[in-house]
C-alpha cells in the first residue's frame, strides 16, 4: 500500500470545487472537512432562529441565510458554512459565493460540532471587524452562550431557561424568549418545549 501525500487546495481550486460538490466543505488552510448531517432538533432550532430573523428584517437592508452560505475569515484562511448569517448593508450580487462582512453568526451545537464551534471558529470569527454577536445554542438542552462585541473588547453570557433569561440581538433590534427558541424541539431529557 502506497501512502499519498495531499497538497494544500487553493482557494480558487475549493470554491469551484464547492460549487460541483453533492455535499459541503469546511475549509481550513488549504485543507477541506465534509460537514455531517444534522439531527431534527437542530434544524428546527435554526428554523425557529432564522424565520424570527427573517420577519424582523424583511423589506430592509439586512439578509438572514443559513446553512448553505459560506463565510470567509482571510485571516485565519478558513471558510465555514455557518447555520445562521445576519449581514446588514449594501446587497451583494445573487451569485457571491461567500460573505465576508456578517454582523451576527449562530451556530447551533451538536456532540460532533461544539468543541470546534466553542474554540476554533469563536477565534476565527473575532477577527471578522464587522461580527458583532456570536451565539452558541446548545441542542441538548436549554443553554445558549452569546459572544458579543464592546467597545472594550469580547464579552460572554450564558442563557438558560431556568433564569428566564431572553437572547437579545444588538445586530437587529429583536428579543426572544428561550421558549421561542426551543419552540417544537424534544430536547434529549424529555423536556419538550411549547
Amino acid at each position: 500500500m502506497q501512502a499519498a501525500m495531499l497538497r494544500p487546495l487553493s482557494i480558487k481550486e475549493y470554491l469551484d470545487g464547492e460549487e460541483h460538490a453533492g455535499i459541503r466543505h469546511e475549509y481550513v488552510a488549504g485543507q477541506t472537512y465534509a460537514m455531517a448531517g444534522a439531527k431534527l432538533r437542530h434544524n428546527l432550532i435554526v428554523q425557529n432562529l432564522s424565520s424570527s430573523l427573517w420577519q424582523k428584517t424583511r423589506g430592509g437592508d439586512c439578509q438572514v441565510l443559513s446553512s448553505d452560505m459560506k463565510v470567509r475569515v482571510a485571516t485565519a484562511d478558513v471558510f465555514y458554512y455557518p447555520d445562521i448569517v445576519l449581514r446588514c448593508g449594501d446587497t451583494l450580487p445573487g451569485d457571491s459565493l461567500y460573505l465576508e462582512d456578517p454582523c451576527l453568526i449562530i451556530e447551533v451545537l451538536s456532540a460532533s460540532t461544539a468543541n470546534i464551534d466553542r474554540r476554533e471558529k469563536l477565534h476565527a470569527y473575532q477577527a471578522l471587524p464587522s461580527l458583532r454577536e456570536y451565539v452558541l445554542v446548545d441542542s441538548d438542552s436549554r443553554s445558549i452562550e452569546l459572544y458579543r462585541r464592546r467597545p472594550e473588547g469580547w464579552w460572554y453570557e450564558l442563557l438558560s431557561e431556568g433564569e428566564g433569561d431572553s437572547l437579545r440581538f444588538h445586530c437587529v433590534d429583536l428579543t426572544l424568549s428561550l421558549a421561542e427558541v426551543y419552540a417544537g424541539v424534544d430536547l434529549p431529557q424529555g423536556e419538550a418545549t411549547a
